[in-house]
């Protein structure tokens, strides 16, 4: 049974929520065997089939990939686990692809999407999420409160952070669960560290930091993420501004990669007890 890393923020538009999960899946796909789902809750086409430059096509009203299609299986009782890849876009063959949204508006409701990610855990090791920023979405809090893992994408903002970390925009849902979070965008010289920012708030959460990269944002811009991560996990060059990045990456990563282990050991450990 795969399991789901979801990324969210508790607000909008500061948290780099869709560039941090794209980062860390492309990384993860490109450094483990697992074989990974990357997707959103957009239900429409958004700025994560940008990002790794895909485009989805209509014709005449009708879509043969994505969320789109996937509803059609669903409606039909056809949707198997063993056909969801056919449905994707290839980032990274065998090892990361991309379920898109729809260019046609209000074609998916919470309901068929919750299927859709249900069914897709059967399909893969890993699926990450781009969840809704803030509390408002009934489906945002449902995928919070099933997530093996939650990304909490925080900035280095003193009244974002102290709204969080004293329970304003702390969701029920994180209440007992596996989350870390991720302060985006992260400037190593200002005085808000992340060993500060813990320390401030007395939390037992992780706290990373992926730094701002010129090299990735324009990657980004230029809707090169799936070229520029290949390159950059190729590359032997240390001491740099991308290097760094990957490195935080890479922390991530391990630190996401071992909790998922240690799920699968409590699970089986359960299943054990139980059959004693």
């Amino acid at each position: 049974m795969g399991k789901t890393i979801v990324s969210w923020s508790p607000i909008h538009g500061q948290g780099a929520i869709t560039s941090n999960v794209a980062a860390l899946a492309a990384y993860s796909a490109l450094t483990s065997s697992k074989r990974a789902l990357i997707t959103h809750t957009q239900l429409n086409y958004s700025s994560l089939e940008l990002l790794f430059g895909k485009q989805l096509v209509t014709r005449e009203g009708f879509e043969d990939a994505g969320m789109a299609a996937l509803e059609r299986l669903i409606k039909s009782n056809l949707l198997k686990p063993n056909a969801v890849m056919d449905y994707t876009e290839t980032i990274y063959a065998d090892k990361l692809d991309l379920l898109g949204g729809s260019n046609l508006e209000d074609i998916i409701d919470d309901k068929t999407l919750k299927a859709i990610l249900n069914i897709t855990k059967d399909a893969y090791d890993h699926i990450w999420i781009d969840a809704h920023s803030g509390r408002n979405s009934e489906l945002t809090r449902l995928i919070l409160s099933k997530a093996d893992l939650v990304i909490v994408n925080l900035p280095q903002n003193r009244f974002v952070l102290d709204r969080f970390f004293n329970g304003m925009d702390f969701p029920e849902e994180l209440k007992g669960r596996n989350y870390i979070i991720v302060i985006s965008q992260y400037d190593k010289k200002s005085s808000f560290t992340t060993r500060k920012i813990k320390r401030m708030y007395k939390t037992q959460a992780p706290i990373f930091q992926i730094p701002y990269s010129q090299q990735f944002k324009d990657a980004c811009n230029t809707l090169n993420v799936t070229e520029w991560f290949y390159r950059l996990h190729k590359s032997t060059v240390k001491d740099s501004a991308a290097s760094n990045f990957r490195d935080e990456l890479e922390n991530i990563v391990k630190y996401i990669h071992k909790t998922l282990a240690d799920v699968d050991a409590d699970v089986e450990e359960g299943e054990m007890n139980d059959t004693n």
